[in-house]
């Protein structure tokens, strides 16, 4: 009769040992490999960012924690210290509640940093929708490279929303590349970066002529609209000396 009393215990231990938890968020499948956080928010302590599995400074997904709430996002960027994730826990819709700010870099190296903005409920755990600066400077600006007075200047207009804003006519000399080797729009694809210091998280875009001769810098403002973040106004401010 003993023997039937352990047998019976031991199975009632072995079978509660392999539930699955109600809640997906204390599942061991969500929780941090690395134990230090690649993130922590200055605004909350208990808001952090963890890599999972890390490899050769980069991770493919990420457990962000607010609190007692977990949950992994398919996330990936570098894991590296001077390029590490940026998180923050403010109210950036305006609804007097704090989210999830992450900001990842995708790419980083000379002429090049690429990074991804993410925004996330704290209540619900669920990302809202953030539209890609790309994808909005791709949609609403257009721009021109041409050289005139014989080579010897060269005229930059930018257009935003169907309005020129900005024109340039540097001279040749001013430009450490050949003028005669530049594109002629200006390439918004090398620099993307995301801010969320201010209320609304911005972006700022620098175009170039070649991969080493950048000459402005779109600067984008994030609205909060419709449950979304899409991208609002949009300036253009030249780098000096143009």
């Amino acid at each position: 009769m003993l023997k039937l009393l352990i047998v019976i215990l031991l199975s009632m231990l072995l079978s509660s040992s392999v539930m699955t938890p109600v809640h997906p968020s204390s599942s061991p499948m969500t929780r941090p490999v690395q134990s230090r956080p690649l993130a922590v928010a200055p605004e909350d302590p208990s808001v952090n960012l963890y890599a999972v599995n890390p490899s050769q400074g980069l991770f493919r997904s990420a457990v962000l924690e607010i609190g007692q709430q977990r949950r992994t996002f398919g996330w990936s960027g570098s894991a590296d210290i001077s390029t590490a994730p940026q998180l923050y826990y403010k109210d950036v819709s305006g609804d007097g509640v704090r989210e999830a700010v992450v900001i990842i870099t995708r790419a980083s190296g000379t002429g090049v940093e690429l990074q991804e903005l993410h925004i996330v409920d704290a209540q619900t755990m669920e990302e809202y929708a953030v539209e890609s600066a790309a994808d909005a400077v791709s949609r609403r600006v257009q721009s021109l490279v041409a050289l005139r007075n014989r080579n010897q200047q060269v005229h930059i207009a930018v257009t935003i929303d169907g309005a020129t804003t900005r024109t340039m006519d540097a001279k040749a000399s001013a430009f450490y590349d050949d003028p005669a080797q530049f594109t002629k729009q200006l390439d918004f694809s090398s620099v993307v970066m995301y801010d969320a210091e201010q209320t609304s998280p911005r972006a700022t875009v620098s175009g170039s002529v070649s991969p080493s001769e950048f000459v402005g810098d779109l600067n984008l403002k994030y609205v909060y609209e419709h449950g979304r973040f899409q991208v609002g106004p949009i300036e253009f401010e030249a780098s000096s000396p143009f």
